[in-house]
């Protein structure tokens, strides 16, 4: 008798991982993912997108997984159509970090994830198809419900990769990391897509020894290394690349895919 397949719980990030350059699922990762899941392993999104920029990927794979959104902010159930987890800044740590950012950055431009809703200042600058339901006000300070953040969204002049080491150290009290260069994120201390892994694979009886995660930015790197298993797509970082314990093909050609094929 054939030894039972040990049962595992698989985390992909989307943006430059799972997706190729144009936002798409190949029909070769579709594939993949669907005999994963056929074969009993539990497939798991981990993604900086919020929940409406999600949604139509987790209908591209099939199968209305688990998406851990926003950096680990907020974790959503998609078949039962539903928050699961959310973890927004404190208010007076919110307060705090919005002043110090317009006393230290002035032409600073702020958004925000508001648990479901975008909201952007007039000046924030986001390409229009992740932009178009924002509501947009003058001045992010004004219009929040500030015990709802999830997600601060930092932008200043030039890419994130140059700006956001210099905002990590001026909020040292909230987790500040980037997934694209549009703009840096900061989320409450503690709050990574690691932490919302574990709390998940808690509740579905995994260890992060049965983890498998796959990423691309430093954003993923706290998955990276909490999961047993850490796979890099080739396009990766310089720093994930280093960290993985294992690297794959880049995303446009189907790196995911081709290691679960070979290995799952």
């Amino acid at each position: 008798m054939a030894a039972a397949v040990k049962r595992r719980m698989i985390v992909c990030d989307l943006d430059g991982t799972l997706l190729d350059s144009r936002g798409m699922v190949s029909e070769r990762t579709r594939s993949a993912v669907r005999r994963v899941q056929e074969a009993g392993h539990v497939f798991v999104i981990a993604t900086a997108r919020p929940v409406r920029d999600t949604r139509h990927v987790a209908a591209a794979i099939g199968g209305a997984p688990i998406a851990v959104c926003g950096n680990g902010s907020i974790t959503f159930d998609f078949a039962r159509e539903e928050v699961v987890d959310y973890c927004p800044l404190a208010e007076t740590r919110l307060v705090k970090a919005l002043s110090v950012l317009r006393d230290r950055f002035p032409g600073v431009r702020l958004g925000a994830e508001c648990r479901m809703e975008l909201v952007l200042e007039d000046s924030f600058e986001l390409a229009a198809p992740l932009s178009r339901s924002a509501r947009r006000v003058p001045r992010l300070e004004e219009a929040l419900v500030r015990h709802e953040v999830g997600k601060l969204m930092v932008q200043l002049e030039g890419t994130a990769r140059e700006y956001y080491e210099g905002v990590r150290a001026l909020l040292s009290g909230c987790e500040v990391t980037i997934s694209a260069d549009v703009f840096c994120e900061v989320m409450r201390a503690g709050v990574t897509k690691a932490a919302a892994l574990e709390s998940m694979a808690g509740r579905l009886g995994f260890g992060s020894a049965d983890v498998i995660a796959f990423g691309d930015m430093p954003n993923d790197l706290p998955m990276l290394t909490w999961a047993g298993t850490a796979v890099a797509v080739a396009n990766a970082h310089a720093g994930v690349l280093a960290s993985a314990d294992e690297v794959t093909a880049c995303n446009d050609d189907d790196g995911v895919a081709v290691w679960l094929e070979q290995v799952i």
